[in-house]
């Protein structure tokens, strides 16, 4: 498996039980209010409840408003086209897509969510790797969960990704950035990968950024407070901040 892209399963092993979990996220609700489950036990402890608390509700997930300001579910016309480069074909996120846009959904300013995952994170991954085994499907957590990643990654995903069709990986890429709170340096994608599900369908925009500067030093420093991911999608740019002091699990940070 591409340590580039370690969050992502075969197309065999999808788990179709956590696109349940992804809809509730974009339903807009939290599913946890207890304690957290990444900081109180190691991941293979973690049970059902657990996971959609990580999945929904923890610092490694977030989620924003935006108007819908090009015609609804327009992507579901997509043809069914090769994948991008980079040892994506034939292969899937751990997630099927989020539902479709609601019925009757014809207003051009309606508005939906958009979530971003920073999923390079090992407790992401680990989440949705014990989340599959736990459906029943053959994942090895244990070695997915402890894949190294080269690079940061952030998945954004909305129930209509339209917008991730009507502009290719290197639009994307010249316009969205991570921006630091403290030291305001500014990085941007090394590239973006538009993922496609097994019917031709944009599923996921997975963006990767590097965890190192030209000089050698961290891109996201021990200090660091907080880190705000910017991606311009159709008329609005979506800005989520991240706060590495609070993604941090049993082992230490996790980003």
């Amino acid at each position: 498996m591409n340590a580039k892209i370690g969050f992502f399963f075969n197309s065999k092993t999808r788990s179709k039980p956590l696109a349940l979990l992804l809809g509730v996220l974009l339903a807009g609700t939290l599913l946890w209010a207890g304690d957290k489950p990444w900081r109180d036990k190691p991941y293979q402890q973690w049970n059902e409840k657990e996971l959609q608390a990580i999945l929904t509700d923890s610092p490694w997930v977030r989620m924003t408003p935006i108007q819908r300001s090009w015609l609804p579910g327009s992507d579901r016309d997509n043809t069914p086209q090769e994948r991008s480069p980079g040892g994506l074909r034939g292969q899937t996120s751990p997630a099927s897509p989020p539902g479709a846009a609601p019925a009757g959904a014809g207003e051009d300013s309606q508005q939906m969510n958009v979530v971003v995952f920073w999923q390079s994170s090992r407790v992401m991954r680990a989440a949705t790797a014990r989340h599959a085994a736990l459906q029943g499907e053959k994942v090895d957590v244990d070695k997915y969960a402890s894949l190294a990643q080269d690079e940061y990654q952030i998945v954004v995903r909305m129930q209509d990704m339209t917008p991730f069709r009507q502009h290719d990986d290197k639009y994307f890429q010249g316009n969205a950035f991570l921006q630091m709170k403290k030291s305001k340096d500014k990085i941007s994608p090394t590239h973006v990968v538009i993922e496609k599900n097994s019917t031709g369908l944009v599923q996921d925009a997975i963006f990767f950024f590097s965890k190192t500067t030209s000089s050698g030093a961290p891109t996201v420093s021990a200090d660091e407070t907080e880190v705000q991911f910017s991606c311009k999608i159709a008329d609005t740019t979506v800005r989520v901040g991240f706060r590495p002091r609070d993604m941090v699990d049993q082992s230490g940070p996790a980003l």
